[in-house]
């Protein structure tokens, strides 16, 4: 069954694999460029770094944007082309009646094809996800925030992929059907990353929060929402390296201040802003002062007043991070490959 079973999958496996291979060869040429590259423009820079900065990462444009988009997209591919048709094609032509005929059990056919198949498939991925992570190792390291690329870096996209295969399979058992369940493949990749990345994974440890002064942000400033009343605006920049999460007015108090506060500071301490804002009746439009003075008299008032609350997940936690997801993506995996072994062998 074994030898059956990497016969139906041998093209496919080839190709995947040469394109690896490929893939490995273009990545060893110019990741070693791009470090010798980063080592002497940026690495010992002592002055006028943003412009050897900006050199170096207009190297290679081409490259990181090819490597970014295999590794968001590469997941998701190893479900739909590997793990969908793995069941459904199967039973979608019959064949698997052959099997199940010459003294093969429905279990260690659907128990090889599965071990096999996501064997392969977090071997390639895990081949492909390194080989990006290493080519990234320089251009990384050149002020990009690690929680910016958490989804394309290190180990979590194995597990994705190793999901997406098995989700893949279930898919097919159930719809027994190849191309439909290339399509419910994708849609349900897609949901459990949203899910995760929306409503799981700022929810895993509780973040830590830090205080900034107004005088101390960059983004202050005024905005109005649907043609409403104008309110402060700010943003608060975490600690570097560290996953932003959100920042927030507080009062002197401690109390988180609403837009109508933040309103009512605005009309009556800051009148040289605080008329109609100039923009579209929807949306949101953005205010201006009169002149300088008058823009920082009411951002030292607002200081008084208001503080920025910001909510953060450590640089510290980034493997914690990286491990956890990874851990909740491969327990989905094993339960879809369960309910397709039930399905199989139980159902069908």
């Amino acid at each position: 069954m074994t030898r059956f079973a990497w016969l139906q999958s041998r093209t496919q496996t080839l190709v995947v694999a040469a394109t690896l291979a490929a893939l490995a060869v273009l990545a060893a040429i110019t990741g070693v460029q791009l470090s010798h590259l980063y080592s002497s423009l940026v690495a010992h820079c002592q002055s006028g770094c943003n412009i050897a900065v900006n050199e170096f990462l207009s190297r290679d444009h081409f490259l990181q944007n090819l490597f970014d988009i295999v590794a968001m997209v590469a997941p998701a591919l190893f479900g739909i082309f590997w793990g969908a048709p793995l069941i459904a094609r199967e039973l979608e032509a019959g064949t698997h009646r052959l099997a199940w005929t010459q003294g093969i059990t429905r279990s260690r056919w659907v128990l090889t094809k599965l071990a096999m198949g996501a064997l392969a498939t977090a071997v390639a991925a895990g081949a492909l996800t390194l080989t990006i992570t290493w080519w990234y190792r320089a251009p990384d390291a050149v002020g990009t925030n690690q929680y910016a690329v958490f989804e394309r870096r290190d180990i979590a996209p194995i597990a994705y992929a190793v999901f997406a295969f098995a989700a893949g399979a279930l898919i097919g058992a159930l719809l027994r059907r190849t191309v439909p369940a290339m399509a419910g493949t994708l849609g349900v990749y897609v949901f459990a990353r949203i899910a995760t990345t929306m409503w799981i994974r700022p929810h895993l440890l509780s973040p830590s929060h830090a205080s900034t002064s107004l005088l101390d942000t960059d983004g202050f400033g005024f905005v109005s929402r649907n043609g409403g009343p104008i309110t402060l605006a700010a943003r608060g920049a975490a600690p570097d390296n560290a996953w932003g999460i959100s920042s927030q007015f507080v009062t002197s108090s401690g109390d988180h201040a609403t837009s109508a506060q933040l309103a009512a500071f605005v009309h009556d301490h800051c009148p040289g802003i605080a008329g109609p804002p100039q923009g579209p009746p929807t949306g949101k439009a953005f205010a201006r002062a009169a002149d300088p003075a008058t823009f920082e008299a009411c951002r030292a008032r607002a200081a008084q007043a208001f503080h920025l609350l910001i909510t953060y997940q450590p640089a510290g936690r980034y493997w914690t991070f990286q491990w956890l997801e990874a851990g909740i993506f491969l327990v989905l995996a094993v339960l879809a490959v369960l309910g397709c072994y039930w399905w199989v062998t139980k159902r069908s």
